[in-house]
């Protein structure tokens, strides 16, 4: 009977492995487009902010240049181009909806376009626990055809719960777990989203993977549609 369970779980793995391999496909096929596109320079929009922190997209703006830059990109100057659009009367995420992408192309000399929602910038409690939660979606559209060419979305939890067994009883854990809710800095967080998912892109003009990298195995993001051979 043991060695029948033992064999049933070993299967149960097998299986469970099997669907993981499974769910990973090329890179080239979940975004044909970017290798298509092939862009070099990406502009990045000022944040659409559906959190109820106010401060949030000027805090993520600090986030994303350097990770995009790792990945290959030629990252236009957030501090510049957003002086620029606020002095044309645009100075946040929703207005830069209604713009053309190709108009971006024109003026910056952006071969994409990066959008960016701040879905999730939010503390939470609940009854003997906390967390702080950060949820970012991106959509990267081509400047030539106004098209998306990347999307991506995730979320990310940072427990802040406070521990009722070191010596405080329940109260402690409270109370450790305001503070730490309290002051617990986003910042780490959202950069910690952005490393994931631009694991996901395919590596732009100056990396030396640029081009090469179609065939890398990646898990596409849920709403994703896989291009068909």
């Amino acid at each position: 009977m043991r060695a029948f369970i033992v064999s049933m779980l070993c299967f149960a793995l097998l299986v469970l492995s099997g669907c993981a391999v499974n769910n990973r496909i090329p890179k080239g096929d979940v975004y044909p487009e970017m290798y298509l596109e092939m862009p070099k320079t990406v502009m990045v929009l000022p944040a659409v902010n559906h959190s109820t922190a106010a401060d949030a997209p000027n805090l993520y703006s600090s986030t994303i240049a350097q990770p995009l830059a790792n990945s290959g990109f030629y990252v236009l100057s957030t501090e510049i181009t957003q002086k620029f659009l606020r002095n044309e009367g645009l100075s946040t995420g929703d207005q830069m909806l209604s713009i053309p992408p190709q108009k971006f192309s024109k003026i910056f000399g952006a071969d994409a376009v990066l959008y960016v929602t701040i879905d999730r910038w939010d503390t939470n409690y609940y009854v003997i626990g906390g967390n702080v939660k950060v949820g970012i979606s991106y959509k990267l559209k081509s400047t030539k055809t106004g098209a998306e060419i990347w999307s991506y979305a995730n979320e990310l939890v940072m427990d802040t719960s406070g521990d009722s067994n070191n010596g405080g009883g329940l109260l402690g854990a409270l109370i450790a777990t305001a503070i730490k809710t309290s002051t617990q800095d986003y910042v780490p967080i959202a950069r910690n989203v952005n490393y994931i998912a631009l694991n996901n892109i395919p590596y732009g003009g100056y990396h030396n993977l640029h081009g090469k990298d179609s065939k890398q195995m990646i898990v596409p993001p849920a709403n994703s549609t896989v291009a068909q051979p």
